[in-house]
C-alpha cells in the first residue's frame, strides 16, 4: 500500500512540475518527490541508481542542475561547486545556467565568501526564473547589507514587501548590520518595523522575531541609560517561547537598576520555576536570592540559598548521569533515531522517547539549535540507514547463496518424468472421454443440444490450456541449473556489501566519537557554569550565617553590659 501510495503521489507531483518543465522521465518524477519532501539522501541515491540506469536521458542538464542543488542542501559543498561549475558553459540553456549561477552564489553565501557570491549573482542574465525569483532577490539584499550598502539593500527589502518569509528577517539583518556601523538610530527603527510586522501578520515565527527585536531594543537602551524605555519593551515579549528565558533575566536586571526590586521577583521566580540546565535559571537562582538580600528579606535570602546549593548539587549530579548515558556503546544510534522520533512535526510534544533521555537532552538545548551538530546527527542518521540495507543485502545474498547450492545439487529427475508421462495419459483419457460426452449428446434433441453447446465450449478451452501446460513440461529434458558465473557474481556482490559494511562501520565509529566529543564539551561547559554559581549560592548562604552570629554575638555583648 505504500509504494503504491509513494507511486500515486510520484505522478502527481511529477504533473504539477510539468507546468513550469515537462517531465518525461518518471524516474525524474521520483527524484522531484524526495527532493520536495526535503529528503536529500533518498532523492540523491534514487539520482545515482537512475543516472546509472540511464534513466534520465530527458533530463540531462536539468537532472544534475537538481543534483548539484540537493547535494548543496545536503552540505556536500565541494561536489556541488563542481557541478554547478560544469552547467555554466554556453552548450547549457540559458534558464539553467542562471540557475547554476544562483546556487554557486548560495555556496559562496553560506562559505562566507561575499564577494565571490556577489560575482556569481552579477552573471546571471535576463530573466531570473520564477521558482528561484524569491530566493535570488533575497540572497542579492543580503549581500547588500553585508557589502553595506544601504539603499540596494532598501530596495530589495521594498521589492519583497508581500514575502513575510524573507522581509522581516531582511530588515531584522539590516538593523544588526547598522549597528554594527554605529547607526543607532537607524537600528532602533528597523528593529520597530521587525515588530510591526509581528503585530500586522500573526505568526508563531514572526512572533519570534518580535521578541528578538525586542530583547536587542531593550539591550540598546539600557546601554544607552534608558532604563524605562527598556523596561517598556521587555514588558512586551513573551514569558514562553525561544527568547522568554534571556527577556525575564534582562527584566530582572532592568528592574534592580531602577531599584523596583519587587518587579524583579515575579520574573526571576519564573526562572526559577525552570529546569537547571538553563543558563538563565542558573543565574536567576543566585540573582533572587541577592535580590530578597537587598531587600533585608534575609530569612527568604537563606532559604532562597539553600534551594539553590540543593538545585545545583541536583544539576551536577544530573551532568554525571549524562556522562555515563552518552559513554555507553550504543546510546549514539539510539540517540539519533529518538531524536528524529522527537523532533516529528505531527505531535513534538506528545511523543514519548523509547529511552530516558531526561538525564541528557535538556543540556543539549542550545546544542540542538547548532547547524553543524545537526548536520553531524544527520549524516549519522543517514549512515545508520544505510547500515541497515546493508545488513539487510548481507542477509539476502546469504539466502541466494543457499538457493544456488540447493538448485545445484537438486536430484529426483526420474521420477519428475514419471509424473509427466502419467499427466499425459491422464489428459489424454479426460480428452477422449469429452469426445465421447459429445458424440452421445447427438442423439438428444436440438432443444437439449443447444442447452450442452456452451458447455462444451468452455471446457474445451480449459483442456487446450491443460495441454500446452504438459506439452511444455513434457519437452523439458533436465532441470534447470544455476550456472558458475551466477555463483561467482554472487560471491563477488556479498565481498563488495562486506566492504561498505565496513567502510560504513568505520564512518560510523569516526562520527559517534565527534558527536560525544561535542555532547562531552557542551556537559562542561555546563558543569562550569553550574559550579560557579553553587559556589556563589554557597558564598550567599556563608555570609548570611556570618551576619547572623555577628548580631548574636553583638546582642550577647548588649545585654552582659
Amino acid at each position: 500500500m505504500r509504494t503504491l501510495t509513494r507511486f500515486l503521489l510520484t505522478l502527481i507531483i511529477a504533473s504539477q512540475y510539468a507546468t513550469a518543465a515537462q517531465v518525461k522521465d518518471l524516474e525524474y518524477g521520483g527524484i522531484l518527490f524526495d527532493y520536495y519532501q526535503q529528503d536529500y539522501f533518498s532523492a540523491l541515491v534514487q539520482y545515482g541508481y537512475a543516472n546509472s540506469q540511464n534513466a534520465l536521458q530527458h533530463h540531462g542538464n536539468e537532472a544534475r542542475l537538481l543534483k548539484g542543488g540537493m547535494t548543496l542542501s545536503y552540505g556536500i559543498a565541494g561536489q556541488a561547486e563542481d557541478i554547478f561549475s560544469q552547467l555554466l558553459t554556453p552548450e547549457v540553456a540559458a534558464e539553467q545556467r542562471n540557475r547554476a549561477w544562483f546556487y554557486l552564489a548560495k555556496l559562496y553565501y553560506q562559505k562566507a565568501d561575499t564577494p565571490r557570491a556577489a560575482h556569481a549573482l552579477m552573471q546571471i542574465n535576463g530573466q531570473v526564473p520564477q521558482e528561484i525569483a524569491g530566493e535570488y532577490n533575497y540572497l542579492a539584499t543580503l549581500i547588500n547589507i553585508r557589502n553595506r550598502q544601504t539603499d540596494a539593500a532598501n530596495a530589495g527589502i521594498d521589492q519583497l514587501s508581500d514575502n513575510l518569509r524573507f522581509q522581516p528577517y531582511l530588515i531584522y539583518n539590516l538593523a544588526v548590520s547598522q549597528l554594527q556601523s554605529g547607526k543607532t538610530d537607524e537600528a532602533m527603527a528597523n528593529l520597530n518595523r521587525v515588530m510591526t510586522a509581528a503585530v500586522t501578520h500573526k505568526s508563531e515565527e514572526l512572533a519570534v522575531l518580535a521578541d528578538r527585536a525586542r530583547h536587542a531594543l531593550a539591550q540598546l537602551e539600557m546601554t544607552q541609560g534608558n532604563l524605562l524605555s527598556a523596561w517598556n519593551y521587555l514588558q512586551g515579549v513573551r514569558t514562553t517561547g525561544l527568547y522568554s528565558n534571556r527577556a525575564l533575566l534582562t527584566y530582572a536586571w532592568a528592574a534592580i537598576k531602577l531599584k523596583r526590586y519587587s518587579d524583579a521577583v515575579p520574573a526571576l521566580r519564573l526562572l526559577d520555576q525552570r529546569s537547571i540546565t538553563i543558563p538563565e535559571t542558573q543565574e536567576a537562582k543566585v540573582l533572587l536570592a541577592h535580590v530578597y538580600e537587598t531587600e533585608g528579606a534575609k530569612r527568604s535570602s537563606l532559604k532562597q540559598y539553600l534551594l539553590a546549593e540543593k538545585s545545583f548539587k541536583e544539576g551536577l549530579n544530573a551532568i554525571e548521569m549524562a556522562r555515563k548515558v552518552i559513554a555507553s556503546q550504543e546510546i549514539p544510534q539510539e540517540f539519533v533515531i529518538n531524536l528524529e522520533a522527537m523532533l516529528d512535526e505531527s505531535d513534538w510534544y506528545g511523543m514519548q522517547p523509547s529511552l530516558d533521555y531526561n538525564k541528557l537532552t535538556p543540556f543539549l538545548t542550545e546544542l540542538m539549535a547548532s547547524n553543524n551538530f545537526y548536520s553531524v546527527i544527520k549524516e549519522l542518521r543517514d549512515l545508520y540507514g544505510i547500515r541497515r540495507n546493508l545488513q539487510f543485502w548481507q542477509m539476502q545474498i546469504h539466502e541466494h547463496e543457499l538457493i544456488i547450492r540447493i538448485r545445484r545439487d537438486q536430484t529426483g529427475m526420474e521420477k519428475l518424468m514419471a509424473d509427466v508421462n502419467a499427466s499425459q495419459k491422464q489428459f489424454r483419457f479426460y480428452k477422449d472421454g469429452l469426445m465421447e460426452q459429445k458424440l452421445t449428446t447427438l442423439t438428444l434433441s436440438e432443444r437439449d443440444q443447444e442447452r450442452f453447446t456452451s458447455l462444451w465450449q468452455n471446457t474445451q478451452k480449459d483442456l487446450e490450456l491443460v495441454g500446452d501446460k504438459v506439452t511444455q513440461v513434457a519437452a523439458i529434458k533436465e532441470p534447470y541449473k544455476l550456472s558458475y558465473q551466477l555463483q561467482a557474481r554472487s560471491k563477488k556482490l556479498a565481498a563488495q556489501v562486506e566492504q561498505e559494511l565496513s567502510n560504513t562501520n568505520s564512518l560510523i565509529r569516526s562520527l559517534e566519537k565527534v558527536m560525544r566529543g561535542v555532547i562531552t564539551a557542551e556537559l562542561d561547559k555546563h558543569e562550569e557554569r553550574i559550579r560557579y554559581y553553587w559556589a556563589q549560592a554557597r558564598l550567599g548562604k556563608a555570609r548570611l550565617y556570618d551576619k547572623a552570629l555577628n548580631n548574636i554575638e553583638d546582642s550577647s555583648s548588649g545585654a552582659q553590659q
